[in-house]
């Protein structure tokens, strides 16, 4: 053989990884295997293991940056699937897995389900954007699909009272996890429907991949894709979105969010009404201030024939300008103070103080919550009345 043709040990091996690299097949794969030589993180924070069946074994690594994506600790025995590519290392010559995503067996197979019924939905156009409804900007009823008793609800209630008042609130309370939650949610979907809300809002707090798998549900996204009202989806998981995350015409990470996609925030409002009505006034003003320019230099005219009478003339015309732009400068500002007015009464009427300066009171239970229902105390309870000027402390006698 021809010196020109013999090769090094380097160029062979990387050659070999060349191929290993510019294969397609090999840059993106699902393994299932058991895990073992697994010793824990080095001192860079990789993961060195193996991956075998019962006939063959692999060596694996998972780099320190994927594995801060792991929500398990790898142990010997485990099985698992990973994601990731097949590449050689050619200072030793071998071959190995390259590991992206590593999820226990169990767990992968749900994660798979899921990724395939995602992609069964894409290709249906289920999640396209020229489905999705716009949100109101002004919604004046919403209703909200979330679970009873649980923190989701009070952030909802409390952020949406908080941000704009005016909206009047339903709440259906449903199952948000657990085998039955699918079609708890789909029951209290269409009820939310049928109360005619300008919104709805379906969701939960949070939690593992598992608690929120009811929201992966196909039948509950294509009840979701059929709704003819605004959805807004907020089931609280940043990393993997749920399929109602996808399907809904908007989406949020918590409920906190959801409600400043929901409602504007009211003192926005009202910043932007008082903004509106100074510009209409400067607008006007500098119309009036540029029609007066325009006739002072028409009045200095020297090539203009009796001037007094032209000057008299545009001195009418002005008058009449002045009159209709003053006409529809009140108008506007009528208008807008109209509008301002309304908003204010809206807001002295929700305003506690002013229901209690009316002789009516406010009563707070043990736990310092609005007494609403009688079911909630017992006699022996102390509880809390407030009046326009000061608050009564009472101990419950009897209950009828």
């Amino acid at each position: 053989m021809e010196q020109e043709n013999c090769y090094s040990i380097t160029q062979i091996n990387e050659l070999v990884k060349s191929v290993f690299d510019n294969i397609p097949l090999f840059n993106k794969l699902m393994i299932k295997g058991e895990i073992s030589n697994y010793r824990g993180k080095n001192k860079s924070g990789h993961l060195y293991f193996s991956l075998k069946d019962d006939k063959c074994v692999i060596s694996a690594v998972m780099f320190k940056f994927d594995t801060y994506n792991l929500d398990f600790e790898p142990k010997n025995g485990d099985e698992v699937i990973v994601t990731g590519s097949i590449s050689s290392y050619p200072p030793s010559g071998t071959y190995q897995v390259i590991c992206r995503s590593m999820s226990l067996y169990g767990k992968g197979l749900q994660l798979l389900k899921k990724q395939a019924l995602k992609e069964k939905l894409y290709k249906q156009g289920i999640f396209d954007k020229e489905h999705k409804l716009n949100i109101p900007s002004f919604p004046e009823k919403i209703a909200i699909i979330t679970g009873k008793n649980s923190a989701a609800a009070k952030d909802f209630e409390f952020n949406l009272n908080r941000r704009f008042p005016l909206a009047n609130i339903d709440i259906f309370y449903s199952l948000v996890q657990g085998e039955e939650a699918p079609k708890d949610l789909i029951k209290n979907l269409n009820s939310a429907i049928k109360s005619n809300p300008d919104l709805i809002i379906i969701g939960r707090g949070g939690g593992s991949e598992d608690d929120l798998s009811a929201f992966d549900d196909e039948e509950l996204v294509l009840a979701i894709y059929k709704a003819n009202i605004p959805i807004i989806s907020a089931v609280g998981h940043e990393i993997n979105q749920s399929l109602c995350d996808l399907v809904a015409d908007a989406y949020a990470s918590t409920p906190t969010g959801a409600c400043e996609i929901a409602v504007p925030d009211i003192n926005d409002v009202i910043t932007d009404i008082k903004q509106t009505q100074n510009y209409l006034h400067s607008a006007m003003k500098r119309i009036i201030a540029n029609k007066e320019k325009e006739l002072l230099l028409l009045s200095k005219s020297t090539c203009l024939l009796n001037i007094q009478n032209i000057f008299t003339l545009y001195h009418q015309k002005l008058d009449s300008y002045k009159e209709k732009i003053n006409n529809a400068l009140i108008y506007k500002i009528n208008n807008v103070q109209n509008e301002f007015n309304h908003l204010v009464k809206t807001l002295d009427l929700v305003n506690p103080q002013n229901i209690l300066k009316k002789g009516f009171s406010i009563t707070y239970s043990n736990d310092g919550k609005i007494l609403k229902d009688m079911s909630k105390i017992k006699v022996g309870d102390t509880i809390k009345t407030k009046v326009m000027n000061g608050e009564i402390v009472s101990n419950v006698k009897e209950i009828k």
